[in-house]
């Protein structure tokens, strides 16, 4: 990304924080003139940023906040927003994000809609930034993991075992392109997945730890019966947290995916861009199985401010003995972060990155990456 993009994009990022900050402000003034105990209820945004394929991104977020079913429980929340760019792309999200039976049955769901461009730059761990082919996706899916500890003896309180699934209908086309990558050969659109997920976590909180560890496997199954694809999906997420110093953590993550199959290109594994990986398009490099490391010190500031200063590296292959052999993308940078909801712990952040050392990105985002 150019360096005259990219200070465009600090510059829309300031306008951000600044207004968001407003937002919020607001919102936690509400809560405090209609509530005894000053529970903030929701927090609102807008969304301002700039990328290459789709020009000016504009939009506005709103976070919702429930009360806990008892004190010292998680807040249900659901996040909603729109986005929409002068490219004339659009995506709507719907996430909640929910706790019940006293934290003893959590999940997270999504219903997401977007009319977006993106690139492709063909299936391996060394992808050509400057030779991609442009294709324009249609997509609605909706998505769900319920976990619960019930049945469990109370001192595995911390174990976690539930049920996933994931219903979209994608269409996808090809613009005209003159290069040398061939167009990968799927036409297939309903995709159906229904699988499981353990998880271990011990975090003080699960959008800011300062302590704890967590860790899930997934695994989910596509059906030709369901959908035009037969394919399953794996993931190993392991995150650690500490508190070091003068308001200081450290957050260190390793994630392992694996795709096999009749697996669509876009469905791949590969980094996201957002939270695995930070910088790079989605995808930007792709195959059947993907490990990404990160490691990230996060740091208050004052007011509603922090800073992070972040490493990760990321690689794909064919197999396993394959990706162990290839060469890491690495990325370093820094972000920026304004507090939504400080009772919550709940942060929005922008962050810029130095990818291979050779382009710049910039990512923002609710939520800490992991």
């Amino acid at each position: 990304m150019p360096l005259e993009k990219t200070i465009r994009l600090v510059a829309f990022l300031v306008f951000w924080v600044c207004t968001g900050a407003l937002w919020a402000e607001s919102a936690d003034t509400s809560a405090t003139k209609t509530e005894a105990d000053d529970f903030q209820r929701f927090s609102a945004l807008p969304i301002l940023g700039y990328s290459e394929e789709t020009g000016l991104e504009y939009g506005a977020m709103l976070l919702l906040f429930f009360k806990p079913e008892y004190e010292g429980g998680r807040s249900t929340t659901i996040d909603f927003a729109v986005i929409g760019t002068t490219k004339k792309q659009l995506e709507v999200l719907i996430v909640p994000r929910y706790y019940l039976a006293h934290d003893r049955i959590v999940g997270e769901a999504a219903l997401t809609y977007d009319n977006w461009t993106s690139y492709y730059y063909g299936i391996g761990n060394d992808p050509d930034p400057d030779d991609g082919r442009m294709f324009d996706r249609s997509t609605i899916k909706a998505e769900n993991t319920t976990l619960t500890n019930l049945g469990l003896p109370d001192t595995w309180h911390n174990f976690m075992y539930g049920l996933a699934f994931q219903l979209e209908y994608t269409d996808i086309t090809f613009r005209k392109y003159h290069g040398t990558l061939a167009e990968p050969g799927t036409d297939d659109k309903w995709r159906t997945g229904i699988g499981y997920q353990l998880a271990y976590d011990t975090r003080d909180n699960s959008n800011w730890a300062r302590h704890g560890f967590y860790a899930h496997w997934n695994h989910l199954a596509f059906s030709d019966r369901l959908g035009d694809c037969r394919f399953t999906k794996q993931e190993l997420d392991l995150r650690g947290y500490t508190f070091l110093f003068w308001k200081t953590s450290m957050a260190v993550g390793a994630l392992w995916q694996r795709a096999s199959g009749d697996v669509p290109f876009d469905m791949l594994a590969g980094p996201d861009g957002i939270k695995r990986f930070r910088g790079v398009e989605d995808h930007y490099f792709r195959g059947n199985q993907t490990l990404i490391l990160q490691a990230e010190l996060r740091k208050v500031l004052f007011w509603r401010l922090a800073g992070t200063i972040f490493f990760e590296g990321g690689k794909t292959g064919d197999y396993f003995s394959d990706l162990m052999r290839e060469k890491w993308h690495q990325s370093v940078g820094f972000g920026g972060e304004l507090g939504l909801n400080m009772q919550e712990s709940l942060y929005a952040r922008g962050d810029i990155s130095w990818v291979d050392y050779k382009q710049l990105g910039l990512t923002v985002y609710i939520r800490h990456a992991f």
